[in-house]
């Protein structure tokens, strides 16, 4: 079958339908705390196995597509983040909510979605083959290097105060660190506590970090809660994003390349994916202290490649049967279970259903903006109406009911509580949730990499196999560079200011 058949077969009247309400509804789900695109793709499989397989792949690829946007709803209005993906998304996305642009932020975050997954996925249909085995290259080493690039972030959102946020970063690594030791099974920080033998479980401790402790910092604001913060008119939203998109497309650039390359690396996925484009757009920005205080161009660093990466991730499953993550996992299974096997033949098999997929994403990132435009910002804006009374317990009824299903355990809903109540009080001596939550995220990647790295290197014989392989070389030139960057621009305003007082004595009076 042709491509154009495969199009056309892509262009079906519903199919388009069932691609809106499949992206809609993974909208919605990523916009949920705790309720991830992988738990709505798991619970789907029954459902698209009877269907024809285009069908039931394009449901599956829809919801993931939309949740890996319906994040940033919840990320910009309220700071918690649907998703680990979107964390970098609530340093600039909820700083422009209290500052009355919030339109400004949900329109800017749903188009850095349109462009980087339609960036994502035109790559994947251009050079799905020759990229996905660029991913080969990468060991254990190159993982933890390039894990530990996304830590460096810490020290660049922690300018001015620094000391406090990698005070964050350690808490978040000792914390992902509580439970049995990945390789030899020993258990590490427990106390005697068996249910700690399980260690603490991201989702929910996300969800304390960023749901708990701050609806009780908003219960704080007494005085607010009858005023909700001005959004703006959405016409000059949608002019002022669409002007920076012009003047600062370098930055989506820059942001889908990141994302597609993350996204391809087998266990990488997107919270990877989103640091490490928010900290190199901060990084090559000449105003570097406009971020975290309401930059619209942190937004797109993060929801861009944040959405670049669902193509990138489906690039090595499709040619090498490698997912880039557990979304491309699930989606893995259904294409087996459908008697389909990846690799090159995929999109030569004569059925055309690889290539009429892959144009479905395509349609599916694209109608995100009118979708999204009329519908889901527009829903969205509403939570900033609803009184405080009400929304606080909502909320944390949606947190509670997140984290019990991630391990159906009451215990989930434990360490929520712990994590929201240790979060707000940390807020209290100035460490921000983002270092912690951080640490949270990559340490245990970092931690497996770095343990695997040091097993081949004992076996080679030698140390320098962590950091003399060539792709690792690079990775660790880009982590020195990123810690040294924020001290120099810090040391360089300290000397500056000294030779202002010195040449000016008398005006420091």
């Amino acid at each position: 079958m042709s491509s154009f058949e495969s199009v056309l077969m892509a262009l079906d009247p519903t199919v388009i339908a069932l691609i809106a309400v499949a992206t809609v509804l993974g909208a919605i789900i990523g916009a949920l705390p705790g309720f991830s695109s992988v738990m709505a793709i798991s619970l789907l499989l029954p459902v698209v196995y009877p269907m024809d397989p285009l069908m039931g792949l394009l449901v599956l690829g829809s919801i993931y597509m939309g949740a890996m946007y319906g994040d940033a709803n919840a990320a910009i209005l309220l700071n918690i983040p649907g998703t680990a993906s979107a964390l970098p998304t609530t340093f600039d996305g909820f700083p422009m909510t209290k500052q009355g642009r919030a339109r400004e932020a949900l329109l800017a975050a749903l188009m850095g979605s349109v462009f980087g997954g339609a960036f994502g996925v035109i790559v994947l249909y251009l050079t799905f083959g020759a990229l996905a085995r660029v991913s080969l290259l990468f060991g254990p080493q190159e993982y933890f290097w390039l894990t530990v690039l996304g830590l460096t972030t810490i020290a660049a959102l922690s300018e001015g105060n620094l000391i406090k946020g990698l005070a964050g970063g350690c808490i978040g690594l000792a914390i992902s660190m509580i439970g049995l030791d990945p390789y030899w099974g020993m258990p590490r920080f427990t106390f005697g506590g068996e249910n700690l033998m399980a260690g603490v479980h991201l989702i929910p401790a996300l969800l304390g970090l960023f749901c708990v402790a701050q609806v009780l910092e908003s219960l704080e604001q007494r005085g607010e809660r009858a005023a909700p913060p001005e959004v703006g008119r959405q016409n000059d939203a949608l002019r002022l994003v669409f002007a920076t998109m012009r003047r600062r497309w370098d930055v989506l650039v820059r942001s889908s390349i990141i994302g597609v390359v993350i996204g391809m690396l087998p266990g990488a996925g997107g919270p990877i994916a989103s640091t490490i484009s928010y900290n190199e757009t901060r990084r090559w920005d000449r105003d570097k202290s406009k971020y975290g205080k309401g930059a619209v161009e942190g937004v797109f660093a993060s929801e861009v490649s944040n959405n670049a990466m669902v193509g990138g991730s489906l690039i090595p499953m499709m040619a090498l049967g490698i997912p880039g993550n557990v979304n491309a996992a699930v989606i893995l299974g259904a294409l087996l279970s459908f008697g389909m096997r990846p690799g090159m033949s995929l999109m030569s098999d004569g059925s055309g259903i690889a290539t009429a997929f892959i144009f479905g994403l395509l349609i599916s990132s694209l109608l995100l903006a009118p979708l999204g435009y009329f519908i889901i910002i527009r829903l969205s804006t509403q939570v900033l109406k609803v009184p405080r009374t009400y929304l606080a317990p909502t909320i944390l009824v949606f947190a509670s009911i997140g984290a019990y299903s991630v391990t159906n355990s009451i215990y989930a809903v434990a360490i929520m509580v712990v994590m929201g109540i240790g979060g707000y009080l940390l807020r209290k001596i100035g460490i921000g949730a983002a270092p912690i939550g951080l640490g949270l995220i990559l340490g245990p990647i970092a931690e497996r990499e770095f343990t695997a790295s040091l097993l081949i290197a004992q076996a080679e014989g030698s140390l320098w196999t962590l950091v003399l392989r060539p792709i690792s070389l690079v990775l660790v030139v880009l982590c020195a560079a990123s810690i040294l960057t924020p001290l120099l621009i810090d040391l360089k305003g300290r000397f500056g200011a000294r030779a202002r007082k010195a040449a000016n004595p008398e005006g420091e009076a």
